[in-house]
């Protein structure tokens, strides 16, 4: 889980980009997201790219209802450096989890691994909803990998996408 390691060598993985604001507006930088399994723990990858100042408020994140509406809520966050993010609504449920941190000229990149068998509620490979976040602390801009248009906070499960984890990974 090498996050100063070139993206490929994270392979096969689900791909995904970070293209709206929690608005609906196109995002104003590139964040691309890779996520695969093992059947025992669930690896995120963050490569995202910035040209201001990296700093307070830069987060990379994974938002998970692996039962939907009716489960538990889980927000996996880290900042550039691999520093977990602490949320008090999600906290109390999440498992014990890793994130490593790293960052470049123009950008970082965060990989995390989750423990499938900490989430509650799970039934089988799902599908499962799910939201990619950012926060980019320099402009105050919050992005999102799924979005229907309409202004919501990033953790609105209305504004959620699918996942499902087959046993080859597909796409998103």
């Amino acid at each position: 889980m090498d996050p100063s390691a070139d993206e490929t060598a994270f392979g096969p993985a689900a791909f995904a980009q970070l293209a709206y604001t929690n608005t609906g507006a196109p995002a104003s930088a590139t964040t691309d997201a890779h996520i695969t399994t093992d059947g025992k723990f669930l690896y995120v990858r963050f490569d995202a790219s910035q040209s201001q100042k990296i700093g307070t408020g830069d987060t990379v994140g994974i938002d998970l209802w692996p039962a939907g509406s009716t489960g538990n809520f889980y927000r996996f966050a880290a900042s550039p450096s691999g520093t977990q993010e602490a949320n008090a609504a999600a906290a109390a449920a999440a498992p014990s989890w890793t994130a490593s941190g790293a960052t470049f000229d123009g950008g970082y990149a965060v990989t995390m691994k989750i423990p499938l068998a900490g989430l509650h509620g799970v039934s089988g490979n799902g599908p499962w909803n799910v939201q990619l976040v950012r926060s980019i602390g320099a402009n105050g801009q919050q992005l999102v990998w799924s979005h229907d248009g309409a202004a919501a906070p990033a953790d609105d499960l209305a504004q959620a996408g699918t996942m499902t984890l087959p046993a080859s990974v597909s796409s998103l």
